[in-house]
């Protein structure tokens, strides 16, 4: 029983043994390490009050660097190096930010003063028409008749009518008598008229089958006497009444009734009443 005791209490001793071994070679391997602790913690300054003189004077050594067997060199960049190589990114990102601007404004410049045309079509070219030029449409006409005279050999006065295309109009008996009073054309030959140079018709109006004819005062004096007044009344009758609303012809000599025109008892001639085709027979 001793002996069993006497063999635990030996194990155990030397069990304790080795237990300091390994302490105190732990403490040979990082000692630096655990003194540099104490020294920094002020581990002996908080529970005895105060450092060990070989403690505080422990100056602990700097480890070297591990490396990976290649010698380090540090590369000292020449002078101006990193300024050449700093201004050269920034001026080549200033020049490209440049650029980009510049091609905008061209871009924009480009789309405000260019106009793009039409996509032309395939369709083949109309080609474009002359305006037309529209003749001017001939005047309307109407065809009258005109009773002029004529002379015969032996002096006697006879009736010639001339068929002639006046302008129509809205007035026609009006144009007519006008037409009449003017004269003869240079192609209406062999014929001539008696009614008093200088006569113009002031007006002429119809009323009940009566066309009233206003004449200016020449109508008034023939110089060629009798015969003469009563060609040219003969003449202005003859006229009016190819109008089918014309049956008889009252004469006025500047708006007013007459009862006679002419110069003498002789040649008067009565104007008073109207005048129809059956007072020449």
């Amino acid at each position: 029983m001793a002996s069993k005791k006497t063999k635990r209490n030996k194990f155990f001793a030397a069990l304790w043994l080795l237990i300091f071994l390994i302490l105190v070679i732990v403490f040979l391997v990082k000692k630096d390490d655990f003194i540099a602790n104490l020294k920094s913690t002020n581990f002996f300054e908080r529970v005895t009050g105060s450092t060990p003189e070989f403690i505080q004077n422990y100056e602990v050594k700097e480890k070297p660097n591990k490396t990976s067997g290649l010698v380090e060199v540090e590369e000292t960049p020449a002078p101006g190096k990193s300024e050449i190589q700093t201004n050269g990114i920034l001026d080549l990102k200033q020049g490209q930010k440049d650029f980009v601007e510049a091609a905008k404004t061209d871009e924009d410049e480009y789309e405000e003063d260019v106009t793009v045309p039409p996509p032309q079509t395939e369709n083949p070219v109309e080609e474009i028409a002359a305006p037309k030029v529209e003749k001017p449409k001939p005047a309307q006409t109407m065809n009258v008749k005109l009773f002029f005279v004529q002379v015969d050999s032996d002096g006697n006065v006879n009736r010639k009518s001339v068929a002639r295309a006046i302008a129509k109009n809205d007035s026609p008996l009006t144009s007519t008598i006008r037409a009449l009073v003017a004269g003869p054309t240079e192609t209406e030959k062999n014929c001539m008229s008696l009614i008093p140079e200088g006569t113009r018709l002031l007006g002429a109006s119809v009323r009940d089958g009566i066309a009233a004819l206003n004449f200016s005062e020449e109508f008034e004096f023939n110089t060629i006497g009798a015969e003469g007044y009563r060609a040219q009344l003969m003449q202005i009758v003859f006229t009016a009444t190819e109008f089918a609303t014309v049956e008889s012809v009252q004469f006025l000599i500047e708006g007013k009734h007459k009862d006679y025109i002419g110069s003498g008892e002789d040649v008067w001639m009565w104007i008073g009443s109207p005048y129809t085709r059956s007072s020449f027979n």
